[in-house]
């Protein structure tokens, strides 16, 4: 027999690389020309790959959930006494002379929509992002796609069951992990509410922290207005006193990086983590906030979220309907114009974090390939900042790089 090697395929113009999400036939199991032998998972959806000829599986090369480039062996096929369908023509070679051995026969994997343990999890690049942005467990969620697999739907019912807040000093909050440990306390960005923690505060409560999200004021479900920059703070500092929280560390995203400063001023905190932070240089995308701020459609808060990642930002149509209906009641007007000012940021955190690096632990994050604002800007801070480079992330690197970030959080936290 003849043994040709079958290498990652080119689903797509645009595809560099591929993620194995299953094989659809077992090694040792003949299958015919034109069956699904193989599903792929690229940047943009999951496809199943037919084979170009008849054939069996007589290894695989690499593991199911491994990203590798077009062109890698993945897989080695008896073809039998036809030609060798698994040759590109790459000029590498691609097929070898042996002799007849029986193939090890291994579990194929369940067509369903959980894992079993240790098992992979079948969902859509889509269903996965979401989940990341939401904090939601696919391990429990059931698939209703084809085969079972966790489709973005499946996802966005298992958010909106997620969804368990509270109300403090006329803020909305949201409370994960043991209730003994020092909080870490979460500030988001401009046009954001809490929910926009949810992958980090997930994982950060599984770690043994306990976590705290706020929506801010004029965000989310909170009904305490914000008609400037100003007005945030305060409600945050109350909040935490009537929660009694003591001290805490602060974890802020761009504009709450503004509010974290001033409540780390006004208390002791045990850290301050700030992700790609406003108020340290003069350079903003000031069309961003004054459109998402007076935003008269979800369409157009859609495309103005693209500018936030480098890639897909991954937020569901129901998320953006949810921002959209929070923007129609243009409840940020005063604060975009707070922000912004005339020509570039309106305020300065410099002064002020220079100060508070000399007695409490300050970490930046930031994301090379931001939109909103350029981050070298925030290169010649204090030398006593931990600064952190993620060279491929946007201006949400918790969502575009959420291990690296939980990572140093989990350091910072300890």
């Amino acid at each position: 027999m003849t043994i040709g090697t079958l290498k990652m395929p080119r689903m797509g113009e645009t595809m560099e690389a591929g993620k194995l999400v299953a094989w659809l036939v077992e090694p040792g199991v003949p299958f015919r020309r034109g069956q699904e032998i193989l599903e792929v998972e690229t940047d943009k959806t999951v496809v199943e790959f037919p084979a170009l000829g008849d054939g069996v599986i007589t290894e695989t090369l690499i593991e199911i959930g491994e990203l590798v480039d077009v062109g890698t062996p993945i897989a080695r096929v008896d073809v039998g006494a036809g030609p060798d369908w698994t040759n590109d023509g790459s000029g590498e070679a691609s097929t070898q002379a042996v002799t007849a051995c029986p193939p090890v026969a291994v579990a194929s994997t369940p067509v369903i929509g959980k894992a079993p343990r240790g098992g992979l999890l079948r969902a859509t690049p889509f269903a996965r992002r979401i989940a990341e942005a939401n904090g939601v467990d696919l391990t429990v969620v059931v698939g209703t796609g084809r085969r079972g697999r966790i489709e973005r739907r499946d996802v966005e019912a298992a958010a909106r069951k997620n969804r368990d807040t509270r109300q403090v000093a006329g803020l909305t909050y949201l409370e994960k992990g043991p209730a003994t440990e020092t909080p870490v306390v979460f500030l988001h960005g401009f046009g954001a509410d809490h929910i926009a923690w949810g992958g980090v505060q997930s994982n950060l409560s599984r770690a043994g922290r306990r976590t705290l999200s706020f929506d801010l004021p004029g965000h989310g479900t909170t009904r305490l207005e914000a008609g400037g920059i100003l007005d945030l703070a305060g409600p945050v500092a109350r909040a935490l006193t009537e929660l009694g929280t003591g001290p805490v560390h602060l974890v802020a995203h761009s504009m709450g990086a503004i509010v974290a400063v001033q409540l780390a001023d006004m208390s002791d905190p045990c850290s301050l983590t700030l992700i790609a932070p406003t108020g340290l240089g003069h350079a903003i995308d000031a069309n961003f906030l004054r459109g998402l701020a007076s935003a008269e459609s979800p369409g157009e808060i859609a495309h103005l979220l693209e500018r936030v990642t480098e890639g897909p930002h991954g937020l569901s149509d129901a998320a953006i309907t949810d921002i959209h209906r929070m923007m129609a009641e243009r409840r940020l007007t005063g604060l975009a114009e707070s922000l912004v000012g005339g020509s570039g940021q309106a305020i300065s955190i410099r002064t002020a974090l220079s100060r508070l690096a000399e007695r409490v632990p300050v970490h930046m994050i930031l994301g090379h390939r931001d939109q909103i604002i350029d981050w070298r800007e925030a290169l010649d801070v204090s030398s006593r900042i931990a600064t952190h480079h993620l060279p491929r992330a946007g201006h949400t690197p918790h969502w575009e790089a959420m291990p690296q970030v939980v990572a140093i959080l989990e350091e910072v936290t300890r």
